[in-house]
């Protein structure tokens, strides 16, 4: 019965093991990161609050499709990671792979909110 528990034991560590690779690999959440660092400024649907837009006159709405078609990925990671205008820099708090995940999320917004 031992050796039966043993590799028993085993098995169930190589699962465990192989389990939690596979959700490290995962790709970062675009649209809940979009949420946690850039929906306060450009609202939940790509959309600025009027608040917002009084406060920062030059903020982007990233529901106009006619913009976010105008940008690039990389263009996206690059305003993410160095900040512009008003907007601070994000490095300091994603990793590149979530700076791509969020500049894919906005790819999103104008088709996933028109009416």
């Amino acid at each position: 019965m031992r050796p039966v528990m043993a590799v028993l034991a085993v098995g169930i560590a190589f699962s465990l093991t192989i389990g939690t690779r596979a959700a490290a690999a995962q790709a970062p959440d675009g649209a809940a990161l979009y949420r946690q660092h850039c929906r306060t400024c450009h609202g939940a649907t790509g959309t600025p609050t009027q608040r917002m837009v009084g406060l920062y006159p030059k903020l982007k709405t990233l529901s106009d499709s006619a913009l976010v078609a105008s940008l690039s990925i990389d263009s996206i990671v690059n305003v993410v990671r160095k900040g512009r205008g008003d907007m601070k820099p994000l490095a300091d708090k994603l990793t590149a792979d979530q700076m791509t995940a969020v500049a894919n999320y906005v790819k999103t917004l104008p088709s996933a909110h028109k009416p």
